[in-house]
Parts: C-alpha cells; structure tokens; sequence
C-alpha cells in the first residue's frame, strides 16, 4: 500500500542505481525539511502527532534499496500466498460478521465483475477522465515539491471506464489524460495532463451545455492546499489538484527563473489548479437542467468544487483510532444502516445538479493501492476500485447514494488503514440520498 502523498519512487527503471540513490535521499530530506518547516507537532482533530518520530519509525521514509525493497515485496507477495492457501483449505471466509476468522475477502480480492453491455439507447454521458502517473516528474517546483510517481493510473482510467459502463452510459464523447502507457493504447486519443490541456477539457466538457446533458469529470492523482486568498474557506485553505510539471521542457529553467508570461510559465510547472478555477470553469454558468458528477480519487479532494452541501458517515473517534492501529473491526461492525450526516459548507451557488465524491477530508491524505484480484499485482486507485464494484452491485443490488457512500465508507475502514480517511459526496442543493437508486444520469 503506497501513500498518495509519500510513495516512495519506485517506477522509473531507467533511472541509474546511483541516481536513483541519490533522488531517494534527496526526497527524504525535503519531506522532513517540509515537515520542520510546519513544525514537529501536528494536529489532526483532537489528536496530536510528533512528526519527528514517525519520519523515524516510517518505512516508507527509510534509505532502503531497490534489492531490499525487492526483497520485501517478494516476501509480503508469499506470506499473501500462503494465507490464500491457509484460508482456501479451511473453505474460505464466512460471511461478514465483524470477526477477523469470519469475514468475507476484502473487496481489493475480488475482482470488478464482468462489464456488461451497454445497450445503443442508453443515456449518454460527455466526460473527462484525468489521471496523471507524474513519471516524467524529476524536478523539485517551487511550493509543491516533488511530486511521487503514482503507479496505479492505468488501473484508476480502467476502473472509471468499467464503473462508467456498470452504470449503463454510453461515452461517445470522451476525453482522456494521461501519461500512463497502455499496452494495446488507449481507446480514444489521449493528452498529456498538463494543466493547460485540463483547463482546456474542463471548458469542452461543459461547453454548449444545456437542460437534460449529463456531464462527468474524473481526476486520480495528487491534491493539495494553499493559503486561501478570497476567504471562501472555512479552514482557511484552497484545495487544488496537480497537473504534469514538464520537467523536460526547454523553457522550465525560464519558466522557473520567472521570465515567462505567468500563463506560461503556470502551465510548464504545473501549477495546481485550485478549487475557485475548477469552480468557475466548470460550475458557475452551467445551467439548471444539467447533470454534473465529479470524482476526486485525490489526496485533500473534500471541498474541491465548493458545494454547500456535504454528506458523510459518522465514524466514531474510538473507530477511528482503531484504525489507525490497524487493528480489525469490533464484532458485529456495519456501516449498512448508520445514518448519514449531513453538514452546510461556506460553497458557493450552482444552478445545475452537481454531486462530487471526494476520497477524503480538506484536511486528509488518501493512498494509492494495488489490487490483488488478478494474475500478479495491478495498480489501482483506492476509491476508484471500490465505486466501481458498488455501482455494479456487489454487494448491494441497485444501490442508492447513501448505500454507494457506506459502502465506500466501509470499505476505507477496513482496507485503506495507514491513513484512515472519511469520503464523501457533495451537492449543490440538498438531497436525500437514501431517496432514489445511484445514476450518474439526471436530477439529484
């Protein structure tokens, strides 16, 4: 399980052992110089944390080497194997009743069914898929660092795809950007996800919009904050996610430098762009009448289209910290039947029906996951992967929002533990999500 935020830069083979030594301890410094830099004690609610001693206890901030690192994955991929075959023999895992010998196989086990057709007249959805691996990332920017290479962007553009068609749309208008290759390509031409080529989809995709369009804009990478400048947020902080820094572009020393129009030299660094531009490119003028989906697979994705409305599931501060020790649930644990919250947001007004799924809390970090379902280990994004299998029903036939959001919930708590985060849905107008099954068609 790799942090979204610290993943340790492991995909690059043409990088040399020495320089792959020397950009590993480079990135450790700048992580701990950034966390000096914030203060050693960090609050996370009512808990506090001594960042110092979990630099130094972390794994994922060792000076470890590729051969060890090798070494371990080996090790973890045979000790899975052998409870596969511990458990297989016992005659597999009983229903899910809360207890650690009884539960079912953790949904990162089971594969997404199969996808099924989708007929000629199913409703159709214009979308924008965007995810971003960062491999060609080998430059330190300017307030944002170095960005680590996330290795499950093939994985999340799959999972989007087979949950877009689970829904029953069609995407004859599609748009995909990335710099993952795929063997075999991409099904439509794609872009690099730079930030002027994402500005640029998010204007095709709501362009000409009008009543009765189902628009869906998609982004798995890396997010972050920065200080907030119009005083919008509540926290006080602008969340933004993060385009492609073009490292090899010949003009990224001027760029740096500052001796390009700011556009240019934005687009060339990567500037992140913030939830006011998502907003005001994608939200403020689409009209009533239209259906909007975002989906943020990203870290600090809570609050990143500045809707007023947000709903979560209640998990309880003992919860919580249990997992943050890893610890498995109490008996009889469920999310199936808590009630939803529901909390009013400083966001801004939006005539269109807009629902955003976000991984995480302004304040949180998400991480990157590999799905162990097929032959071999497959990159995949957390959210992504488990939105895929509750729309197609795995566990819940024709599920509704709320069932969709508990699900997610559930399944965070269970199986994205390092860094326990609350994900959740976002509206432009109030809505019972309980009320009506999940579509990613049509009025909230």
């Amino acid at each position: 399980m790799l942090s979204c935020c610290v993943a340790p830069d492991i995909a690059s083979e043409e990088i040399p052992m020495d320089d792959f030594e020397r950009i590993r301890r480079e990135e450790e410094l700048a992580i701990q110089e950034e966390v000096r830099s914030l203060g050693n004690v960090q609050s996370l609610g009512d808990e506090t944390f001594d960042m110092d001693a979990i630099l130094k206890k972390d794994p994922a901030f060792a000076h470890t080497s590729l051969e060890e690192m090798e070494a371990k994955l080996a090790a973890a991929l045979a000790e899975s194997d052998a409870l596969d075959a511990q458990i297989e023999a016992m005659g597999g895992l009983g229903p899910d009743t809360g207890g650690m010998g009884t539960m079912e196989p953790f949904p990162n086990q089971q594969p997404i069914p199969a996808v099924p057709m989708v007929p000629d007249d199913a409703p159709v959805v214009k979308a924008v898929l965007v995810a971003p691996t960062y491999q060609s990332c080998k430059r330190h920017v300017p307030m944002m660092g170095r960005l680590d290479v996330l290795l499950g962007s093939v994985g999340a553009l799959e999972d989007i795809q087979a949950a877009l068609q689970h829904a029953k749309v069609r995407t004859p208008e599609l748009r995909i950007l990335t710099d993952a290759k795929k063997p075999g390509g991409w099904a439509v031409k794609h872009e690099a996800p730079t930030r002027k080529n994402i500005l640029n989809s998010m204007s095709w995709l709501v362009q000409d919009a009008k009543p009765g369009d189902n628009l869906l804009f998609f982004f798995a990478g890396h997010g972050g904050q920065s200080r907030d400048t119009d005083g919008d947020e509540e926290d006080g902080k602008d969340e933004h996610m993060c385009p492609v820094p073009q490292g090899q572009h010949p003009n990224f020393e001027a760029a740096l430098e500052g001796s390009l129009p700011k556009e240019e030299a934005d687009d060339i660094l990567g500037r992140g762009i913030s939830d006011d531009e998502i907003f005001e490119k994608m939200l403020e003028n689409l009209p009533e009448g239209v259906r909007l989906t975002t989906i943020f697979d990203a870290c600090h994705s809570g609050t990143m289209t500045d809707l007023k409305h947000s709903y979560s599931v209640k998990v309880e501060d003992d919860e919580m910290a249990r997992a943050r020790r890893q610890e498995p649930p109490p008996p009889g644990f469920s999310f199936d039947k808590r009630p939803l919250i529901r909390n009013e947001m400083k966001g801004r007004e939006c005539a269109a029906s807009v629902l955003c799924l976000a991984g995480c809390k302004d304040r949180e970090t998400q991480q990157t996951w590999c799905d162990q379902s097929g032959p071999g280990m497959r990159g995949a994004f957390f959210l992504t992967n488990m939105l895929a299998k509750a729309i197609a029903g795995m566990r819940t036939p024709n599920p509704t929002y709320g069932d969709v959001l508990r699900e997610l919930t559930r399944d965070f708590y269970r199986g994205n533990r390092l860094f326990m985060s609350i994900p959740s849905f976002s509206t432009a107008s109030a809505v019972d999500l309980d009320a009506k099954p999940f579509s990613l068609v049509g009025a909230l």
